[in-house]
């Protein structure tokens, strides 16, 4: 990860720093919420899980390298630096946020009911034969895991294809706070997470808080064959693109052609060239 201070993660966070002096300017090799992948000079974030609690691992992580921790409770007598927090979940977050304003790189947030992973997996193999490209690993999206793959982005990297996936109302604009994606690509609208979203409008309405943090200069690319993606209108004066199969309106239309041959399926996909192209540099 790209370099960050002490100083720069407790000012980040709204933590407290308890430690030396010397300490507090030293730079962090990457952060971690988990004990058994602590590096030489990590940060160590103790997150309360529903089974265990991180805080109980902060000695041993110390002890395997780490720089620092983030913790909820008072150490009494620490011999190492620590960063004391009101939620260790939260300063992920908001750390994570702050490092990504940081990084000079382009992002394309993928959200949608069903096809994230796949979507995100082609978008991140096309361009990655032309950029540096960092991806979501499995489904690292939600905001725990989001978090975690910022951290991940170098200096060298020059793209960011980053999955967002959600569950509730509020959640999706909490990631989008984080990931502030400069192309946001919505998959379809479902019927998974009905429990909390109620329905498809509903799952409609929190998908596409993922514009609420957006690049004002970006790209918004929506399947037009879904009945209620269709129905977006432009937001933060961005106009959708929309792609499909089915609407000669849409302007991204492919030419789909497949054939099956034993267990193999081939396909081609004739492109329409667009009068302007999404220029990265």
């Amino acid at each position: 990860m790209k370099n960050m201070t002490l100083k720069e993660i407790a000012v980040a966070c709204g933590g407290i720093y308890y430690g030396d002096d010397e300490s507090y300017y030293k730079e962090v090799s990457s952060v971690v919420i988990d004990s058994r992948k602590v590096e030489k000079d990590c940060l160590f974030i103790a997150i309360r899980g529903a089974r265990v609690d991180g805080h109980m691992f902060i000695p041993q992580t110390i002890r395997d390298g780490a720089l620092c921790a983030l913790s909820e409770k008072r150490i009494e007598n620490a011999s190492y630096p620590y960063i004391l927090v009101t939620s260790c979940e939260q300063a992920l977050k908001d750390i994570a946020e702050h490092y990504r304003k940081s990084l000079n790189l382009k992002v394309v947030g993928v959200t949608g009911s069903v096809g994230k992973t796949s979507t995100k997996e082609m978008i991140a193999s096309v361009l990655g034969e032309k950029y540096n490209v960092l991806k979501t690993a499995g489904n690292f999206n939600n905001e725990i895991g989001l978090p975690l793959t910022i951290f991940n982005i170098r200096e060298e990297h020059e793209v960011a294809v980053l999955e967002l996936g959600i569950s509730n109302f509020g959640e999706m604009e909490r990631l989008a706070k984080i990931a502030r994606p400069d192309i946001c690509v919505i998959t379809n609208i479902g019927v998974a997470h009905l429990e909390h979203l109620k329905s498809r409008d509903g799952i409609l309405k929190a998908k596409t808080e993922i514009f609420l943090y957006m690049n004002p200069n970006g790209s918004i690319i929506l399947n037009g064959d879904d009945d209620k993606l269709s129905t977006v209108h432009p937001a933060n004066g961005i106009q959708p693109v929309f792609f499909g199969l089915d609407d000669s309106t849409h302007q991204i239309q492919p030419s789909l052609h497949i054939s099956r041959f034993r267990e193999n399926i081939w396909f081609s996909m004739h492109l329409p060239a667009l009068p302007q192209g999404m220029h990265w540099e």
